[in-house]
């Protein structure tokens, strides 16, 4: 029998077809088991785990078939300490069975940092200072002196503290700054599109200082506050304003909300 014959016989297209099926057969039972592997098509809605503490955290987690790990501590006064706060991902996000959140609680206990000396300092050499050390600047108070814009005297609490004090870390120390002999005007900048934190630290820059801080309905967790950026600022950008004056913020999340906002304003 010839090789052409043999290609042509009942026996070779038998085994063909065999061989066919069979590789259909496995390439099917190969999908399907990665499909059981991976559990395709099956998803899980992240809960919700703000304001829960560890434990509570730990029960839903596992009544969820997911996991939970603390990735992270910060305080925030007034919420509950050892509770979340925030977490990744969000709640009604889709995930597999045992997926791992990652969870930012309330820290217990908020450590102490020394104060550090700031008086006879330029603004900006005490802010560098003060950031250092863990804590913020506070409220800018201009009083007469030849020296403008230099510290003073550093303040918590409306009243005078000095250096080498233990305070809670993040706090604001407020510097009492010289008018000097010129202008005790600036121009209002411009802090449509920037996080909170930038916004501050433009207006503080300027020697204003933040007033009324007002956000919109879309920010629900500490993280959206975060993340929100100024669609509205009062005054507005330009005006020419004495130093120490207060600029007042409002923030969203909602992107289209501060870019046609922005867009208004110019």
């Amino acid at each position: 029998m010839t090789f052409l014959q043999f290609l042509k016989s009942k026996i070779f297209l038998k085994n063909l077809l065999f061989a066919v099926v069979a590789f259909i057969v496995l390439v099917w039972l190969v999908s399907f088991s990665l499909k059981l592997y991976t559990k395709h098509g099956q998803a899980l809605l992240v809960p919700d785990f703000t304001g829960l503490n560890v434990e509570e955290s730990d029960e839903l987690a596992n009544d969820k078939e997911l996991r939970v790990v603390i990735a992270d501590s910060v305080y925030i006064e007034g919420r509950t300490k050892g509770t979340v706060v925030d977490q990744n991902p969000r709640p009604d996000f889709k995930v597999k069975e045992n997926r791992t959140i990652f969870l930012t609680i309330n820290a217990f206990n908020q450590a102490k940092v020394p104060v550090p000396n700031t008086v006879g300092v330029s603004y900006r050499q005490a802010k560098v200072s003060l950031e250092s050390a863990g804590l913020k600047v506070g409220k800018l108070i201009y009083r007469p002196d030849p020296m403008k814009n230099y510290v003073i005297e550093q303040r918590r609490d409306e009243r005078i503290i000095e250096p080498g004090a233990m305070i809670t870390k993040g706090s604001e120390v407020d510097l009492v700054l010289g008018k000097g002999y010129g202008s005790q005007y600036e121009h209002v900048p411009d802090i449509t599109g920037l996080t909170a934190k930038a916004a501050f630290q433009i207006i503080n820059d300027r020697y204003f200082n933040v007033g009324g801080v007002m956000y919109d309905e879309s920010v629900l967790t500490y993280s959206d506050s975060i993340n929100a950026k100024v669609f509205k600022q009062k005054p507005d950008e330009g005006r020419n304003l004495k130093v120490g004056s207060y600029v007042d913020i409002w923030l969203t999340v909602k992107e289209n909300k501060f870019k046609i906002d922005t867009i208004n304003v110019q």
